[in-house]
């Protein structure tokens, strides 16, 4: 495979509304992203293109500079989704936020984690010399789970976030996901679909900024059933609980108020068997902290990856 090189043209000092760094925001109440002219900028300035695995391809969107800072990502929506959080990493960070792989011939969902840790392994092997730091959440915590497990060597450290290590479903819901397999439609179309999303994920954003929260809708609604229904049907046929204890890599679950009871259980799995690992709870964040408190989850991220803070 011949790998893909991405070159981020120069960026002004000055960002958008001229955005207060870590150093001028006191916790729990940042000065708030302007997060349209943040998106903006990120699509007019990121470097985006397929790079080629044994069994496919893996977009790969760049933006940043210094050493390389990978985004897994979740069971919804696009890259596009880490915007402000790589926007705030900007200076000191390469962010390589990748979607998910493209396979040639889909795997069935008992194989899918597998097969995608492993699209990344390769993807990530012709890019980068040695070992990189990853960020996941979501779906993307038990890929990076097997990526770690397979490849010791390829993942330096790793913040895992909302994430587990099995997921169980009800026999309803696997009859659903089993529908939704065969389903040519796009997640919007989902009868309850945005009156669950108001009420599991509306109250965590800022109160002051209505048009957040539906940056998130037009992200995830975009995302087809069948790639959902697989995901999650690929999450509770695959179980790394036993698999756990042999990961040695340095690892910092994040926790979030509004991830609810199984997400929750699972987190407990996660500190009770990773042998290096480290936790951090954020309150009033919701399951998308990258949009509803970036400035938060980037001040932990850099405690945990040794980020420098920005020069003002």
């Amino acid at each position: 495979m011949i790998p893909v090189r991405f070159f981020v043209p120069e960026m002004s000092d000055k960002t958008p509304n001229e955005l207060a760094t870590l150093d001028e925001i006191p916790d729990p109440c940042p000065t708030p992203l302007a997060w349209q002219e943040v998106v903006q900028s990120f699509q007019e300035q990121i470097r985006q293109g397929p790079l080629d695995f044994q069994f496919g391809t893996v977009t790969a969107t760049q933006f940043g500079e210094g050493p390389p800072l990978v985004f897994l990502p979740g069971s919804l929506g696009s890259p596009r989704l880490y915007a402000l959080l790589a926007w705030l990493l900007k200076e000191n960070r390469q962010c390589w936020l990748l979607d998910h792989p493209v396979f040639e011939s889909r795997p069935n969902p008992k194989e899918l984690i597998s097969a995608t840790a492993t699209a990344y392994v390769d993807v990530l092997g012709e890019l980068f010399d040695g070992p990189v730091e990853v960020y996941a959440s979501n779906f993307g915590v038990p890929v990076c789970l097997e990526m770690m497990r397979s490849t010791p060597t390829l993942v330096q450290k790793a913040a895992l976030q909302s994430g587990w290590a099995t997921r169980k479903l009800t026999f309803f819901e696997k009859s659903l996901l089993q529908i939704g397999r065969f389903v040519p439609f796009t997640i919007r179309s989902v009868p309850l679909w945005l009156s669950t999303q108001i009420q599991n994920h509306r109250a965590w954003f800022p109160p002051f900024d209505e048009t957040r929260f539906g940056f998130l809708l037009n992200e995830t609604y975009q995302t087809s059933v069948r790639d959902v229904s697989r995901r999650l049907l690929a999450a509770s046929q695959t179980d790394l609980s036993s698999q756990l204890a042999k990961i040695r890599t340095e690892v910092l679950l994040v926790r979030c108020e509004g991830d609810g009871q199984l997400i929750s259980q699972q987190q407990d799995l996660l500190e009770k068997s990773l042998p290096k690992h480290e936790s951090v709870s954020l309150h009033t964040t919701g399951h998308y902290p990258f949009l509803t408190h970036p400035h938060r989850l980037v001040k932990v991220l850099r405690e945990f990856f040794n980020i420098p803070k920005p020069v003002v």
